[in-house]
């Protein structure tokens, strides 16, 4: 049964670095850790604050989308606060009648989320035709979070040196791109998604007003049906890592192009990894292409949510 609850929720501007409890266990502040980049075949060295939380409750990569059992209609972006946690419970969120516009590019208004500098989102699903999922306006984790038919963008960070973190989850039907990086000099952190059906999995801006070097790292990753794992600007210094990833018809893992800002289309200048740029090498790396349904290399967790199974009623996987 679909319940639609409309929820006017104004954008709660909230700055202030206290912890905002919306879970059962607790937010958090995360603390930003400027970090070096590592070497190739490393992952970028921010990933080792993985280890400075709680481990998941949930298991990755898992390759079926979960059930919603209640919709949350919002007339409004809903704003997680700075520091705050929030924790969706596996409900499904949209705005109302959906906006999707896949030749437009979102503002923060058309999100569905907005992540101020701190958030942690949790145990979410998106709705189909939104115009943009969430916005990550700052450094933030979003975490199983569940993207049901991708619009524009699935996640966008935007912000200052914003350090992004996704933890499982999934995406499906992305006519252009997952996730798109728009943040001046950030790092996105990718580990245990699934991709089904996409353009783009990353992609750094190509003509951003403000540009700088971006970072990304994307790990134990199950990806099929797509046209490209990234898409970088060389030009900028960007770095793309891929490791431990399952990838099946997808055409293609780097595009390399001469990113501007000045909004004009940019230059492709070339595809596949390099020493500087496009750092991965699909043997030492284990990169495997051909997916059979099987993930390798799976995370189960020793406390799990109780009520985890409930949303997966024909099980994780295949």
């Amino acid at each position: 049964m679909k319940t639609a609850l409309i929820l006017g929720l104004l954008p709660v501007l909230v700055q202030s670095s206290q912890v905002l409890d919306w879970t059962h266990t607790g937010g958090r502040l995360m603390k930003r850790q400027n970090t070096g980049d590592g070497a190739q075949g490393d992952a970028d060295s921010s990933q080792s604050e993985l280890t400075e939380r709680p481990a998941p409750r949930f298991p990755f990569p898992v390759t079926k989308f979960p059930v919603a059992k209640e919709t949350v209609v919002l007339e409004n972006t809903f704003y997680v606060p700075a520091g705050a946690t929030f924790d969706g419970g596996m409900k499904r969120y949209e705005r109302p009648e959906g906006s999707c516009n896949e030749q437009a590019e979102g503002t923060d208004a058309d999100a569905v989320f907005n992540l101020l500098p701190g958030a942690t989102i949790r145990n979410v699903i998106i709705g189909k035709h939104q115009s943009e999922g969430i916005h990550a306006l700052g450094d933030a984790w979003v975490e199983n979070v569940w993207w049901e038919d991708v619009c524009e963008d699935a996640l966008t960070a935007k912000g200052l040196n914003t350090q992004l973190k996704v933890i499982g989850g999934g995406a499906r039907n992305a006519t252009d791109k997952i996730f798109q990086d728009n943040s001046l000099g950030g790092k996105y952190n990718i580990t245990g998604f699934y991709a089904d059906t996409f353009g783009s999995f990353y992609q750094s801006c190509g003509n951003c007003l403000n540009q700088a070097k971006r970072n990304a790292t994307i790990q134990n990753v199950v990806a099929v049906d797509g046209i490209r794992m990234g898409i970088i600007n060389p030009n900028y210094g960007d770095e793309f890592r891929l490791k431990n990833a399952q990838i099946d018809n997808v055409g293609i893992i780097v595009t390399k192009e001469i990113g501007n800002n000045v909004q004009t289309v940019p230059y492709h200048i070339g595809e596949g990894p390099d020493e500087k740029y496009a750092l991965y090498n699909t043997t030492t790396d284990n990169i495997v292409e051909g997916f059979n349904g099987t993930v390798t290399n799976v995370y189960e967790p020793e406390d799990p949510y109780e009520w985890l199974e409930e949303f997966w009623p024909d099980g994780f996987w295949e």
